[in-house]
């Protein structure tokens, strides 16, 4: 129990910490509409990275598609929805995972456009490339991360991102055999380092 709310404690502070560097970064940024006369942004993007369970000896490398509809709010202050889909066998259910990131653009030349980002998500278990990880465990996700989007014309970027995640779960099973019956408990705990490289789409 204590070690468990340790965790929680530590994934707020960071959470916390890094909402303070959007209102830092918004407090010095450059306070103007990043692409002039543009409200909305869609990007999606290939994404290339590395996952290790806790207490696991090896990593494994994947590789995944999610899709965003941003809107600017304020400036350069957007909020970015992010769905991830992954289908696999026919006779398995569709995957899903739903966040929402608060994130803020400040642009560093004519060109480049700086970004920061952190949120929150839950879906019913963790994508991969052809597979979801035990669809019947709900999942949190804790997100955050930053990146450069280099403006390509007046309407489409180039995106280029690096993302630290946290999902966490954790769900009972009860077994009958033989006239015995018993619960076992399943936790997930893992954390991935996600390197984005993809397209935006303003308008």
């Amino acid at each position: 129990m204590g070690k468990s709310f340790r965790k929680k404690e530590v994934k707020m502070k960071k959470t916390i910490l890094v909402f303070t560097l959007l209102a830092l970064v918004a407090s010095v940024g450059v306070f103007a509409q990043p692409i002039s006369g543009k409200k909305f942004e869609f990007s999606t993007s290939a994404s290339i990275w590395n996952i290790k369970y806790k207490d696991a000896e090896e990593s494994t490398t994947i590789i995944n598609l999610p899709i965003r509809f941003g809107f600017f709010i304020f400036k350069g202050l957007e909020i970015e929805p992010e769905l991830m889909l992954t289908i696999p066998d026919e006779s398995e259910e569709t995957g899903y995972f739903l966040s929402g990131n608060l994130a803020y653009n400040f642009n560093a030349s004519e060109k480049a456009i700086l970004f920061i980002l952190a949120g929150v998500g839950y879906g019913n278990g963790i994508e991969s490339f052809s597979w979801v990880w035990d669809q019947d465990m709900g999942v949190t996700l804790i997100n955050a991360g930053g990146g450069v989007k280099w403006l390509v014309g007046d309407s489409a970027a180039l995106r280029l991102e690096y993302r630290f995640s946290n999902y966490s779960g954790k769900k009972e099973e009860t077994y009958n055999y033989w006239g015995y019956s018993w619960t076992e408990s399943y936790e997930l705990d893992r954390t991935d380092h996600k390197f984005f490289v993809g397209l935006s789409i303003f308008f």
